[in-house]
C-alpha cells in the first residue's frame, strides 16, 4: 500500500501551539480519510517550528466502493397511468446519472416514492485527497490566528509551502495562492533552501540529511541526551519544568551548550533567576551543591528528574539550545550570556528598589491599580477578599492566630503588583509578595508570607495547591471574588471565550475546597462577596440571579472534576442536581452514590424513587393529613416515611450516605404497593392533594441523596 505525506510549511509557530494543533490534525485526519473512503494504517503527526506533518504509512490506492440512495418524487408523479416514466422521473434519473429503468419504487411513511441507486465513483487516493486536504488545513485552529498579504486564510502563522505525496505522485491542490507539490525546506541556516522529495518513503531521511529532525520524539531524545551529558559534566541536575516540552518545538536541529553568569547574581531570589532563565530566555537553570547531593539518582533522567520542585540553591550557569550546529558555538554562548547579564542587571536594580519599601506601605498604592474598568481598583478588590476571608474564617472556626494571619495576608496579597519586579515579570505576582514579606523589615510571619506567595494557586490544571491552611483560604477568597464580581457585571464565559480565565478560577476553588477538605457554604461566600461589591459599585443584575449563576458555574467545574475521577456521568448529575452549595459535601455524595450504585438494591430503589418524583412534577408541596387516607397502603407508606425520616436526617447530618441509601431502600416496598393500590390523581381535590403531598414529602427524602430521575436505568 502507498505511503501518504502532507506537510504544511509555515513561518515559525509558537511552541504552545503544537500540542493542540497536532492532536487536532490527527483526529481530523482520521475523519478525512473516513470521508474519503480510504482504508489506512498507522496515521502519525509530526511538528517542527516550521511545519506540521501528517503521515499515513499505508493508504489504499483507490477509494472503497460505495452506494448512495437518493429519494425522488412520489410514484404518482413519477409514473403515468400506463406506468411509464414521466418527465419528472426522467429528469430525476438524468440528474443523478442513472438509467430510468433502474429507478426503484419503495413504500415510505409518506407514501410510495421512487429512489435512484447510485454507485459512487472509485477515485484514486490522490484525487480523493486533493478534494479534501484544503478543508483539513483550513479547519485547524490555533490560540491566535492571523491573515497575511491579501488573502483570507487564517492560520497560526503564514503558510509558505505545501507538500503532498502519495508515494512518488503529487496530490495536487491549491490553497491561499499556493499549489501543492514535492518541494520542502531544510534547516534555514544549515541547508540550502527548498529541495524536492522524490518519494514519500524518503521524506524523513531527506529532511534529516538537511539538518531537520522532523519527529518530535527523536528531538526529545536528542535534547535529553545532551542535557544529561552537560549536566553530568557540570555536576548538577537541571531545573526543567515545562521547558523540556517547549524546547522540543523551538528547534529542528538541537545543539546544547553550557553558559555562565556572575555568581553575585545568586543573591537574587531563586524565583527571579528561574523566571529570567527558564521562562524569558528558555535556558535550563542548574541546581546547586545541596540539590545535587539529594538528586544524584535522578541524574539518570528518571521520572522525578523533570518534575523537580523549584527549591534549593542554583548554580551560576545554565544550559541552552541552539537551533543549528556547533560552528561558532562559542559566539552564540557569549550572546546568550550577554542577554542574560542585561536581564539580571535590570532584575537586580528592580529588586534593590523594591526592598526599600515594606509591602504594608504599598497597600495604599493599590488604589491606583485597576482591577477591571467597571469594578474599580485592586484596593477595592483587596477589601472584598478580606471580607470573604473573614466569612471563611468564621464558618470554619479557625484559631484566632490563623484568623489574624489570614486577614494580614489578605491585606498584603496584592501589594506586590505595585513593585518594579512584578511590573517587569508579571508571572511572579504573589511569589514576589511572599519573598518581600520575609525579606523587608519589619518582616511578616512565615505563615503570612507563604499565603501571599500561594494565593494565586492553583494557576492551571495539575498545579500544586497552596501549601498552608491560611494560603488555601486566601486562594478561595480571591478566586471567588473574581468570579462573583465579574458575573455581577455580566462578564460570563461564553463558548471558548474566557478572557479573565474564570473557568480556571472556578476549577481552582473546587480543587482547593476538595483538596483541603473544607466544608463551607459557597452561597454564603458569594453573598458576602456581592455585599462587599455592592458597597463599591452598583450591581447590574439581581443579586439572587448572580448567586444562582455562580453556584451553577462552580457546579460545572465540580462535575468536570468528578467525571475526571471516573464517576459515571449520570451519577454525578444525580448527586449534584440536589445542590452544590457545599462543594466538598456534594463531591462526597457523588462518590458515595458511586459506591451504592454497585448494590443489587440500587436500581429497584432508583425505580421506586422515580415513580414518586414523576408524579409530583409541578406540585408545590404541602402537609400530609392522615385523616384523609382511604387505603391501608397510604397509611403503610406514611408510617414507613415517619420511621425513615429521623434516620435519613441522622445519616445526612453524619454524611453517612451509604446508611442514608439503606434507609431509603426501606421505602421501596411501601411505594410499590401504594402505586399498585391507589389512584393518586383522584377526582376529589382534597384527597388528590393529600396523596401528592405524601409523595412530595417522600421525594424530599430521596433528594437528600440525589435526584434519582437522572440515573440511567439500564
Amino acid at each position: 500500500m502507498p505511503r501518504f505525506v502532507l506537510e504544511i510549511g509555515t513561518e515559525e509557530l509558537p511552541p504552545r501551539y503544537f500540542p493542540p494543533a497536532l492532536s487536532q490534525l490527527k483526529s481530523d485526519g482520521e475523519a478525512m480519510l473516513a470521508r474519503a473512503r480510504l482504508a489506512h494504517r498507522d496515521l502519525k503527526v509530526y511538528g517542527t517550528p516550521r511545519r506540521l506533518v501528517l503521515i499515513v504509512e499505508e493508504i489504499a490506492p483507490i477509494q472503497a466502493p460505495a452506494i448512495r440512495e437518493e429519494r425522488g418524487p412520489s410514484a404518482k408523479v413519477a409514473f403515468d397511468a400506463e406506468d411509464k416514466p414521466t418527465k419528472a422521473a426522467l429528469g430525476f434519473a438524468k440528474r443523478h446519472g442513472v438509467p430510468p429503468g433502474t429507478l426503484e419504487r419503495r413504500q415510505t411513511e409518506q407514501g410510495e416514492y421512487i429512489f435512484a441507486i447510485i454507485q459512487e465513483p472509485e477515485a484514486l487516493a490522490k484525487e480523493a485527497l486533493a478534494a479534501l486536504l484544503p478543508d483539513l488545513i483550513t479547519g485547524l485552529s490555533f490560540p491566535k490566528s492571523m491573515r497575511w498579504g491579501a488573502g483570507t486564510l487564517r492560520f497560526g502563522r503564514p503558510v509558505r509551502w505545501l507538500l503532498a505525496l502519495v508515494d512518488d505522485e503529487v496530490v495536487a491542490f491549491s490553497l491561499a495562492g499556493l499549489t501543492s507539490g514535492r518541494l520542502t525546506r531544510g534547516h534555514p541556516t544549515l541547508a540550502d533552501g527548498m529541495f524536492e522529495v522524490k518519494h514519500a518513503a524518503e521524506y524523513e531521511r531527506a529532511l534529516e540529511e538537511r539538518f531537520v529532525i522532523v519527529e518530535p520524539e527523536k528531538r526529545r531524545a536528542a535534547i535529553k541526551k545532551q542535557l544529561r551529558e552537560i549536566s553530568e559534566q557540570a555536576g548538577a541536575p537541571i531545573v526543567a519544568g515545562s521547558l523540556l516540552e517547549e524546547t522540543i518545538f523551538l528547534v529542528e536541529f538541537p545543539t546544547a551548550a553550557l553558559g555562565r553568569f556572575d555568581p553575585s547574581y545568586l543573591r537574587l531570589p531563586r524565583p527571579v533567576l528561574v523566571e529570567e532563565m527558564q521562562h524569558v530566555q528558555s535556558y535550563f537553570p542548574l541546581e546547586g551543591q545541596e540539590a545535587r547531593r539529594e538528586s544524584r539518582e535522578e541524574l539518570q533522567l528518571g521520572k522525578g528528574f523533570w518534575d523537580r520542585p523549584l527549591t534549593g540553591q542554583l548554580m551560576s550557569c545554565f544550559i541552552a539550545f541552539r537551533d543549528g550546529g556547533k560552528d561558532n558555538l562559542e559566539t552564540v554562548v557569549a550572546g546568550w550570556e550577554s542577554v542574560l547579564r542585561a536581564k539580571l542587571i535590570d532584575a537586580s536594580y528592580f529588586y534593590g528598589q523594591d526592598l526599600k519599601r515594606p509591602l504594608a506601605d504599598r497597600a495604599e498604592d493599590l488604589k491606583g491599580v485597576v482591577f477591571q474598568e467597571n469594578l474599580g481598583s485592586m484596593y477595592e478588590k483587596m477589601e472584598r477578599v478580606r471580607a470573604i476571608a473573614a466569612a471563611l474564617a468564621g464558618a470554619l472556626g479557625i484559631s484566632p492566630k490563623e484568623k489574624a494571619a489570614l486577614d494580614r495576608a489578605a491585606l498584603l496579597c496584592k501589594a506586590d503588583l505595585t513593585t518594579e519586579m512584578v511590573a517587569e515579570l508579571s508571572n511572579l505576582q504573589g511569589v514576589m509578595g511572599g519573598e518581600y514579606a520575609l525579606r523587608i523589615q519589619p518582616a511578616e510571619s512565615e505563615e503570612v508570607a507563604q499565603a501571599i506567595a500561594d494565593h494565586y494557586s492553583p494557576r492551571f490544571a495539575d498545579d500544586e495547591m497552596p501549601r498552608t491552611p491560611v494560603g488555601q483560604l486566601l486562594a478561595v477568597a480571591d478566586k471567588l471574588d473574581t468570579i462573583a464580581a465579574l458575573f455581577a457585571i455580566g462578564v460570563v464565559p461564553t463558548g471558548s471565550a474566557d478572557p479573565f480565565g474564570l473557568r480556571r478560577e472556578a476549577a481552582g476553588v473546587v480543587t482547593v475546597l476538595l483538596g483541603a477538605d473544607l466544608s463551607v457554604s459557597s452561597r454564603r461566600l458569594v453573598e458576602v462577596a456581592l455585599a462587599a461589591l455592592e458597597q463599591q459599585v452598583e450591581l447590574q443584575r439581581a443579586k439572587g440571579d448572580i448567586v444562582g449563576d455562580v453556584l451553577a458555574f462552580l457546579g460545572q467545574r465540580l462535575e468536570t472534576s468528578l467525571r475526571d475521577d471516573g464517576i459515571r456521568y449520570d451519577l454525578v448529575a444525580a448527586a449534584l442536581a440536589v445542590g452544590v452549595d457545599d462543594i466538598r459535601l456534594s463531591a462526597e455524595r457523588a462518590r458515595d452514590l458511586r459506591q451504592v450504585s454497585e448494590s443489587p438494591d440500587f436500581l429497584p430503589t432508583v425505580i421506586a424513587s422515580t415513580r414518586v418524583s414523576n408524579i409530583v412534577k409541578g406540585f408545590a408541596g404541602g402537609d400530609v393529613n392522615p385523616v384523609l387516607f382511604e387505603h391501608d397502603s397510604e397509611r403503610a407508606l406514611w408510617s414507613a416515611y415517619q420511621r425513615a425520616l429521623p434516620e435519613v436526617e441522622r445519616a445526612a447530618e453524619a454524611r453517612d450516605y451509604e446508611g442514608l441509601f439503606r434507609t431509603l431502600g426501606t421505602l421501596r416496598g411501601p411505594i410499590d404497593r401504594f402505586f399498585d393500590d391507589v389512584l393518586v390523581m383522584a377526582e376529589d381535590e382534597k384527597i388528590r392533594n393529600n396523596r401528592l403531598a405524601l409523595c412530595w414529602q417522600i421525594n424530599q427524602l430521596f433528594r437528600r441523596l440525589a435526584d434519582f430521575t437522572l440515573v440511567v436505568q439500564a
